[in-house]
């Protein structure tokens, strides 16, 4: 399977393309749809990115930063498959590129697929009573939760096959897991002032 990825930049890159588009449609489906239950509120938005934010809320079905950031990556698995393949021959660090970028992508798509299926039931079956809104603390604490366990995932497959595609999917969910834990402290810090403010006008 990965020397059907590293013997042409075109399964690479056709993968990605692929993936990349379906999660920016399958992110505004699940966001619309959350948005049919009164009884859940996400506090800003559920999209987590925050270049992607504006977008994802107004379901912009074209997002020009989308468009330009899939351009720019598929251009660079085309360039980095001929200058690590082609010309050094370095096969294992184009798997390692290839994981960084599809991988991480898995993991996105595992959360479309399991909030998809959330929906599903919600519509179904019912479930939640009275009201929740999450804010943006939670959300991002239990997406970084989410990226660290898909990177020990990928990394106990690197160690049972020694596979630098594997290694790159470890690295790049470790990554937005810390990422997204940062956030989490910028959106603790946002709220305290708000919170501090609010006792003291009750106090009054």
């Amino acid at each position: 399977m990965e020397y059907l990825l590293t013997s042409s930049p075109i399964p690479g890159m056709l993968l990605w393309i692929i993936l990349y588009i379906s999660d920016y449609y399958m992110t505004l489906a699940v966001v619309k749809a959350y948005k049919d239950f009164d009884a859940i509120k996400f506090e800003k938005s559920m999209e987590l990115t925050p270049q992607f934010q504006k977008d994802v809320e107004g379901q912009a079905l074209v997002s020009k930063r989308h468009v330009i950031l899939l351009l720019l990556f598929t251009l660079l698995i085309l360039a980095f498959w001929y200058l690590a393949v082609g010309y050094f021959g370095w096969t294992w660090l184009y798997s390692f590129l290839l994981g960084l970028l599809i991988l991480l992508e898995v993991a996105v798509h595992m959360r479309h697929f399991r909030n998809g299926y959330q929906i599903r039931v919600l519509r179904r079956e019912g479930g939640i009573t009275g009201g929740i809104t999450f804010s943006q603390r939670f959300s991002y604490l239990t997406s970084a939760f989410d990226f660290y366990a898909f990177a020990v995932l990928f990394f106990l497959f690197f160690l049972l096959s020694f596979s630098p595609f594997f290694l790159g999917g470890a690295i790049a969910c470790f990554r937005v897991g810390l990422s997204h834990g940062g956030f989490a402290k910028k959106a603790a810090i946002q709220t305290a002032p708000s919170m501090s403010q609010h006792a003291d006008s009750s106090s009054r």
